[in-house]
């Protein structure tokens, strides 16, 4: 036997949609092809006539969007449960290898932008700043949460302060001040 599905309305940033859910499966799921409504009241007016042409009364799609919500609870809350069993599991030490390695490309792309900033045009200039600033914002939301060993730690204070060096050397007046200004 198929499994049944009703349709709903869900709130979608200012407006709302359209969703589908299926009895007993995690959703409910956006359905694209009925656009986004201006109200929550007018998507829900279309999901009732959608159930109405299914044959479905109002209890049957109060049970199968009910289902479908406790599905989604059910994974989430596994989910939840199964991170804690992640803590310095090979998972976990891999993840945060892969943090650290892109911190450091991060870092190290940086420094080259630096170096090689008196080559380029004033608006390329411009796109090196805003680059030399992600990798500087990376670095700091990846710092707090890094608790690997000292060595690991050492290497990105090493290339943090390449990058300060590179900040300070000959360049245009403007990225060198506003640069070094946002990592001080």
């Amino acid at each position: 036997m198929d499994a049944r599905f009703a349709f709903t309305a869900q709130y979608w940033g200012n407006g709302a949609v359209v969703c589908r859910a299926i009895e007993d499966r995690p959703g409910p799921l956006v359905e694209q092809q009925f656009g986004e409504f201006p109200t929550w009241t007018q998507a829900q007016n279309c999901a009732t006539r959608l159930n109405e042409g299914l044959g479905l009364d109002p209890r049957d799609v109060r049970q199968i969007v009910t289902s479908s919500f406790l599905a989604t609870a059910c994974v989430i809350q596994e989910a939840l449960e199964s991170s804690h069993t992640w803590a310095g599991s090979t998972i976990e030490r891999q993840a945060r290898a892969a943090q650290l390695r892109f911190v450091l490309s991060q870092l190290s792309f940086a420094i080259t932008l630096c170096c090689s900033v008196s080559l380029l045009s004033e608006a390329a200039q411009l796109r090196a700043l805003s680059r030399v600033r992600k990798a500087i914002h990376l670095t700091n939301r990846f710092l707090p949460f890094f608790d690997s060993d000292y060595q690991q730690l050492e290497t990105v204070a090493h290339s943090a302060k390449a990058l300060e060096s590179a900040l300070q050397s000959p360049a245009p007046a403007g990225l060198a001040f506003s640069v070094y200004s946002y990592f001080k």
